[in-house]
């Protein structure tokens, strides 16, 4: 049995394929309507991986029974390392320029690490890490799918040579891709289901894409008596598949997973169709000369757009679909001298091409000076950090709280519940912290509370999993099971702990608004005052306090502040926002119906000392509110204490069976000046 024909001739239907690749990529990175599922390109790419090395592996080792590893890892080092080590130096370099001190120190790591070819690893890990920056507005973010593709370089061949020359039989490698396919593909589904990053940047995860294009190669589809029009049907449904997949996708949480195979089974089909029928009719939109050229450039405009795209949001954080259009044009641009002048002539050089142990000792070198190049970038940041009018926005986004983050907050992925008790642990008046980061963000002001007046605070909280029974957007089926599960057993142990009052903070403000990473949406509110009515009655009848969310902002107040420091053209009151556009009224609205007539339920609402008069400022004399886009600094939560304590104490001393016209307590400062002094009579019980 033969690879398919062709597979080491040149294939314009596989050109137009990449063309088309990119393309979607591209046009879903600059946000275009009806491409949110563009990043499906990527799984394009690899299935095309799998299909042209097997193939090319394959046939050599039918020609001359070996292969020869130095040449092939020397072709691979011609092909991609030019124009990957050019790209990564100009990303640092204008990054240097343009980037605020955090953003460049994680420019730098990642640079280190796909210097490495191990950037997926490095965006895994920190995609993962609740508390860890953005990788979404990283220039070097899209380098993760290059080190997938590098690292099934290394493996393939060994798997091809074993199986085919230690094997001795064609068999041998349809078992051993069919066996990858199944447990690669098993292991995206369960990894999909269950949560987490690794699905979608671990090659293990991803495996089955390339082994699924390697079964296609393998198929004989010359020989199958099948006629031309069946061939033809399968290659219009194959890209049909495939844009598709681009248009309908709606997001990539919950992908890759089952949902991958649409556009991974739709390229197998168009590879399939144009071996069978290489002037077929899919051959009237792959083989049109604008895909040819898109297909002959992918790979360097792939490493380019997004680093454009990057750099022109940070010099104009207002840009349109338009001016992202014009970015990713003039990265095109750019890939194109890059092809002509560094890629193609150092791919084809003379000298390389005859010394395969100089081009694999060259990127020896290459990567070392990368590494270089990479550490320069992150000391730079780290010296732009430390300038006197930078520290207080560098110590700011450390600030997240003196909470014992690894003892006392309940992982992502973890269904135990954790508590921590702080302060008098024999006080007979206990509360109880409850919720996610939203909580968390209250614990520095709550602990020193209950310090000052001898109280037990317990701590009952878990990332990105609110207190309130509702499924948070964007998290994966096995995420939310998660959630729920350690939702209900921390409602049955704060029930049993019987404290005085339970202090409940929920990210909630982001409900109703556009949604932050895909601004064609909006995040739906439906659900949330049943929500919060299920909650509140698990409770049992326990006093309650709902802390009213922050503002919810749809840029990082950080950078923002780092950048009208760097840059002259960037005024830092660009960084405040309107009230009504970073706080949804309706939310709130929501959370106080759903505890309509509970006269055990209270709700604070300190927004006015972080708003004020229609306008909420990135600033509060010299503390700065926010250390990202959504959770306030320790340091400013910790200047909220004596407001917080007026309510709390205000809210303890209510009797338990009083309620207003609702059931609510709305309390408010105005009306709580004269009640401070009240807590050394309090009744922990009201």
């Amino acid at each position: 049995m033969k690879p398919n024909d062709g597979v080491s001739a040149f294939r314009p239907d596989i050109e137009g394929l990449r063309g088309l690749a990119v393309l979607l990529v591209v046009l879903f990175h600059c946000g275009v309507q009806g491409f949110a599922g563009g990043f499906v390109g990527v799984d394009v790419f690899f299935v095309l991986s799998g299909f042209l090395i097997t193939g090319l592996l394959v046939e050599e080792l039918q020609k001359t029974s070996d292969l020869n590893l130095l040449q092939f890892y020397a072709r691979r080092v011609r092909r991609l390392l030019p124009a990957f080590a050019l790209t990564l130096i100009f990303t640092l370099l204008v990054g240097a320029m343009i980037l605020t001190p955090h953003e460049l120190d994680g420019a730098g790591h990642a640079s280190r690490a796909a210097a490495l070819y191990i950037s997926n690893l490095f965006f895994d890990l920190n995609a993962g890490d609740y508390f860890a920056a953005d990788v979404k507005t990283n220039p070097l973010l899209h380098t993760w799918s290059l080190a997938v593709e590098e690292q099934f370089y290394l493996f393939w061949p060994l798997l091809v040579l074993m199986s085919l020359r230690w094997c001795r039989s064609m068999k041998a490698l349809w078992v051993v891709l069919s066996v990858i396919t199944i447990l690669s593909l098993t292991i995206s589904v369960w990894f999909t289901a269950n949560g987490g990053t690794f699905a979608f940047y671990e090659l293990p995860a991803r495996a089955w894409e390339f082994s699924l294009g390697g079964l296609a190669v393998l198929l004989p589809c010359r020989k199958l008596k099948i006629s031309s029009t069946w061939w033809l049907t399968l290659g219009w449904l194959g890209v049909l598949s495939i844009l598709g997949s681009a248009h309908f996708i709606a997001s990539d949480i919950g992908f890759p997973g089952w949902i991958a195979l649409s556009p991974v089974i739709g390229t197998v089909a168009s590879l399939i169709a144009g071996t069978a029928c290489p002037n077929g009719g899919m051959s009237l939109v792959l083989h049109s000369a604008p895909l040819q050229m898109l297909g002959r450039l992918s790979y360097s405009w792939y490493l380019w757009h997004w680093p454009f795209l990057v750099f022109s949001a940070a010099l104009l954080p207002n840009i349109s679909i338009t001016g992202k259009a014009a970015a990713a044009a003039a990265s095109l641009a750019v890939a194109a001298m890059s092809y002509h002048f560094v890629e193609k002539p150092i791919r084809f050089h003379p000298t390389l091409l005859k010394r395969p142990v100089f081009s694999v000792g060259l990127a020896g070198v290459v990567t070392v000076c990368l590494f270089g190049v990479a550490f320069l970038a992150m000391w730079f940041a780290g010296q732009l950090a430390r300038e006197p009018k930078m520290m207080p926005i560098t110590t700011a986004i450390k600030d997240v709280t003196r909470l014992p983050r690894q003892d006392c907050v309940s992982g992502l992925q973890s269904t135990e519940v954790k508590i921590c008790e702080f302060g008098n642990a024999s006080s007979v008046v206990n509360i109880v912290l409850f919720g996610d980061s939203h909580a968390i963000q209250w614990f520095n002001p709550l602990e020193r509370i209950a310090t000052s007046k001898g109280w037990k605070l317990t701590t009952v909280v878990k990332s990105s999993c609110p207190a309130f029974d509702i499924a948070p957007l964007g998290h994966s089926i096995g995420t939310l099971a998660t959630c729920a599960r350690w939702r209900r057993e921390s409602l049955q142990r704060i029930v049993e702990l019987r404290p005085t009052m339970v202090f409940m903070g929920n990210l909630t403000n982001s409900l109703g608004q556009k949604d932050r990473n895909n601004p064609a949406k909006t995040v739906p509110l439906n659900g949330l005052q049943e929500g919060v009515r299920r909650t509140v009655q698990a409770l049992g009848g326990l006093r309650v306090a709902i802390m009213r969310d922050t503002p919810y902002f749809p840029y990082d107040i950080p950078t923002c502040l780092a950048r009208s420091l760097r840059h002259t053209w960037y005024p830092v009151d660009s960084c405040a926002a309107g009230e009504s556009s970073v706080l949804n009224a309706a939310v709130f609205q929501s959370e106080q119906e759903g505890a309509r007539g509970l006269s055990n339920v209270h709700f604070i609402d300190i927004t006015d000392r972080i708003c004020e008069k229609g306008t909420c400022k990135p600033v509060h004399g010299d503390a700065l509110i926010y250390r990202d886009h959504h959770h306030l600094t320790g340091k400013f939560a910790d200047s909220l204490m004596p407001t917080l304590d007026l309510r709390l104490v205000t809210i303890l001393n209510t009797p338990a069976d009083f309620a207003g016209a609702h059931g609510l307590q709305m309390e408010r400062t105005s009306k709580l000046s004269n009640l401070h002094g009240r807590s050394s009579g309090l009744n922990p019980r009201g």
